[in-house]
């Protein structure tokens, strides 16, 4: 599946459309300039997938407080989650059976804004299968792809048209920004009450995980309870699909300037994801 020729046939059909930014897209553009351009391009809706992490968080933190009988691996990483099904199928099991932020970004979207199209957009290529296997994404790009439309819709870094000058839709939460950067996940997991500093490992980097994974022994790591471990080096901020556009040690500060401005700025915009928005919605999922 193309997925660029999709969101573009998307767009070029006036189709009510939302886009779901993952909150690492700070690391490659400034804010809120890149809203306004997406918006420009097109989409009738941006939300930031902090909403979707959240949930991600809240299902990760209901099983860790009552079953805490393996070591736990986090799953929002697809590479992470597909190695584990080809190289390491024994550990299927200790994946946590959660949706990652995009899924569950995914559901909400499907129940807020169930007559929209959905296109997803980070750095991570292998986001593409998973929004496969999810089936409610229509298109998923990376970075380098969004720098693609707007190049090719002509969209200038610089949006002055009014009807375009508005930033993120609904779904608002500050803490979860930092879940892209390496250990952002159990940072924001709020887990102090479950699970010690000891019993967390955190990494990133593929030789690094698969060292790990090679180490388990009847389901345990160790001494470790719950592993925050990414593939890509740094993070998602790493991933393949980053356009470039600043270097690897500046996306992390940036990320966390973004963070720090969003609680201290935005605070009261009225952009809290409620417990209405996520009624009846399941975000487990089981891994095959």
């Amino acid at each position: 599946m193309d997925h660029l020729a999709t969101c573009k046939k998307i767009l070029n059909s006036k189709k009510d459309v939302v886009c779901m930014l993952a909150p690492s897209f700070v690391a490659d553009y400034d804010y809120p300039e890149v809203i306004y351009r997406i918006r420009a391009l097109g989409f009738n809706t941006v939300v930031e997938l902090t909403f979707g992490a959240k949930m991600t968080n809240l299902t990760y933190y209901s099983i860790l407080k009552d079953d805490i009988d393996r070591t736990w691996i986090a799953s929002p990483c697809p590479t992470l989650v597909n190695l584990i099904r080809v190289k390491y199928p024994h550990l299927i099991r200790n994946l946590m059976p959660a949706h990652s932020p995009m899924g569950c970004m995914s559901f909400i979207c499907k129940k807020i804004y169930p007559k929209y199209k959905q296109v997803f957009i980070g750095p991570c290529l292998t986001k593409k299968i998973e929004a496969q296997e999810l089936g409610g994404i229509d298109s998923a790009l990376t970075y380098k792809e969004l720098d693609q439309l707007f190049t090719d819709y002509k969209i200038p870094e610089k949006i002055t048209a009014r009807k375009y000058l508005k930033t993120f839709d609904k779904f608002y939460n500050d803490y979860t920004k930092i879940y892209p950067v390496s250990g952002g996940l159990s940072a924001t997991l709020h887990s102090n009450k479950i699970l010690k500093k000891k019993d967390i490992l955190i990494g990133d980097d593929m030789k690094e995980v698969t060292k790990i994974f090679d180490g388990f022994k009847d389901g345990w790591y160790k001494h470790y309870k719950f592993l925050d471990l990414l593939t890509c080096d740094g993070g998602c901020i790493g991933g393949i699909g980053m356009a470039g556009h600043f270097p690897v040690k500046q996306r992390k500060k940036r990320i966390f300037k973004y963070r720090d401005y969003a609680q201290r700025y935005e605070k009261d915009l009225g952009r809290s994801g409620k417990k209405l928005h996520v009624k009846g919605i399941d975000f487990k999922r089981k891994f095959e």
